[in-house]
């Protein structure tokens, strides 16, 4: 049985959940509520052998080229707007970059606990900064949840406000591919869906959609190359069951699996050479090309005064 920590650091406003018994543990900056390490012991070998599941695991400072995160937290949207501006009747929606406000917001900690899982809850509320960017008040808030090795991110959002709000979001974990560098490489990875059906949408170069989709039938590793990946694949996917996907490497002889039952889209990323693939469960996607109102948006939400939201991703690592 498992004995759990939460480490609070107020300094670096960096924390940790532990997972003793299991070996297992998860790094949080509170710049953006990203999980910037998540780390659990392989047993099988006389050595324990620690394995970090994200790219670029517990390192803090970014890189001086290429990808510069973790894990982003996506809100109010998901991937761009085109030309950096969507419109709701009078309400201009703009943003600081891709995938909106959040990731550069500070989100203040609100309650830890360590009884029977290691748990923070953190929370961002609409302030100044976000209203620049997007004019609707609400509440943001996740907890992050350690049992075992398998790691749980709730999304509750909250419309604070008086007036009908819309808001896409998400979560951009991105793991290590192959999980253990230098032992195989990114090419033998397998992204495995379940047996049934999924869409595809298409996009161009810019990432927008242009209208087009495809029905594919899937059960088991679908076939990607870099391009495809750097384009990002971006899929539909209307039945609950089918909510889930799992990062095999053959090589490392483990999987990251992620279930993400409440979120009906989902996207693969990563940059040519780059040892990571970013498995991206979303509740929204990029504009189209032919650019439609804010609220028409893919997968856009309204949510009423006082209405919560809620979603949740899992990420539970598999020994093969």
């Amino acid at each position: 049985m498992s004995a759990f920590t939460v480490r609070i650091d107020n300094i670096r406003k960096i924390d940790m959940l532990c997972a003793q018994g299991d070996g297992a543990s998860v790094m949080i900056n509170r710049q953006g509520c990203e999980v910037i390490g998540y780390r659990i012991t392989d047993r099988r070998k006389k050595e324990d052998n620690v394995v970090g599941l994200m790219y670029r695991d517990s390192q803090i400072e970014p890189p001086e080229n290429g990808w510069k995160n973790h894990a982003t937290v996506l809100f109010p949207i998901v991937g761009g707007i085109k030309n950096n501006e969507s419109r709701l009747g009078e309400k201009v929606i703009t943003s600081p970059g891709n995938h909106g406000v959040a990731r550069h917001s500070e989100f203040a900690l609100v309650e830890t606990s360590h009884e029977n899982s290691a748990r923070i809850k953190y929370r961002l509320d609409s302030n100044s900064y976000t209203r620049e960017y997007y004019p609707f008040e609400f509440r943001l808030e996740l907890t992050l949840e350690l049992v075992g090795n398998s790691l749980s991110v709730l999304f509750e959002l909250t419309n604070t406000g008086t007036e009908t709000m819309h808001a896409c979001w998400g979560w951009h974990p991105g793991f290590r591919a192959p999980l253990v560098p230098g032992q195989g490489a990114k090419q033998d990875c397998k992204l495995v869906f379940g047996a049934g059906k999924i869409t595809k949408y298409h996009n161009n170069e810019h990432c927008r959609l242009t209208g087009e989709t495809t029905e594919l039938e899937v059960d088991g590793a679908i076939e990607w190359t870099e391009d495809e990946l750097e384009a990002t694949l971006m899929y539909a996917i209307d039945d609950p069951a089918m909510r889930h996907v799992s990062l095999e490497d053959p090589n490392a002889g483990i999987a990251v699996r992620v279930d993400f039952p409440d979120m009906p889209h989902l996207g693969f990323w990563s940059e040519p050479g780059d040892e990571f693939i970013c498995i991206e469960p979303w509740q929204g996607m990029d504009d189209h090309e032919e650019q439609e109102p804010f609220d028409r948006k893919v997968g856009m939400t309204a949510i009423d005064p006082g209405e919560k939201k809620t979603s949740k991703v899992t990420v539970t690592p598999e020994l093969l």
